[in-house]
């Protein structure tokens, strides 16, 4: 698979200097009018149901359950802007977390809740099995949340341990348009059914050596 590794990610020591957090959000990462090319450029690729694990493998768990459509962004001429910006966000974010990061060794997932009843329970990206070396997980919010409703990005953490106003607060600035969400692929997360609209995000995973 490309493997996406710039030297600036690869070489970064980092430094730990703020309190651990479950997931960051970065606003205005993207503008809108970039929103709208990486959504037009999703959508002209070839789409498949989504599948935990991404693949028909042992890894795929019944137990959790999922119903979007995904295409795959490679990084080339064209794209690497978007893992460049993407690179970036992982750097500061990683300020708090302090992983031993690689780079983007996958590439990067579009993917579409585009009719009612699309959502993802809870899961992890990774810890185990072929995706143990996902470390961080990018969730870029490319739509206009006027044009759908439901389908929100919830993290376990910030909705069962955070004031509700400071929830409520965090989930307004994910839902924002052209913002980046940052999580440790080990916190549980998950999409909320969509009730109406279509949402379209691009999730991309920053990868190292797996946790000990």
């Amino acid at each position: 698979m490309p493997k996406y590794t710039p030297e600036t990610l690869r070489a970064f020591v980092p430094v730990v200097d703020h309190p651990y957090e479950s997931g960051l959000v970065y606003e205005r990462v993207f503008t809108l009018r970039q929103c709208a090319r990486i959504v037009e450029l999703g959508l002209s690729l070839a789409a498949d149901d989504a599948l935990v694990g991404g693949s028909e493998s042992e890894y795929v768990e019944e137990a959790i359950t999922r119903k979007s459509r995904t295409a795959w962004i490679e990084p080339d001429e064209d794209t690497l802007w978007i893992f460049d910006k993407l690179t970036k966000v992982a750097l500061r974010a990683n300020r708090i977390y302090g992983f031993d990061l690689l780079g983007f060794t996958e590439d990067a997932q579009f993917t579409m809740y585009d009719e009612p009843g699309s959502f993802y329970d809870w899961h992890q990206d990774g810890l185990g099995g072929e995706l143990a070396g996902r470390k961080l997980s990018m969730v870029v919010q490319l739509s206009d949340p006027a044009d759908y409703e439901g389908g929100a990005l919830e993290l376990f953490n910030i909705v069962h341990e955070s004031e509700e106003d400071d929830a409520a607060a965090w989930a307004d600035q994910a839902r924002a348009q052209g913002s980046v969400v940052v999580f440790p692929a080990f916190e549980y997360h998950r999409v909320l059914p969509m009730i109406s609209g279509k949402r379209y995000s691009l999730v991309t995973w920053i990868g190292g050596p797996p946790f000990k």
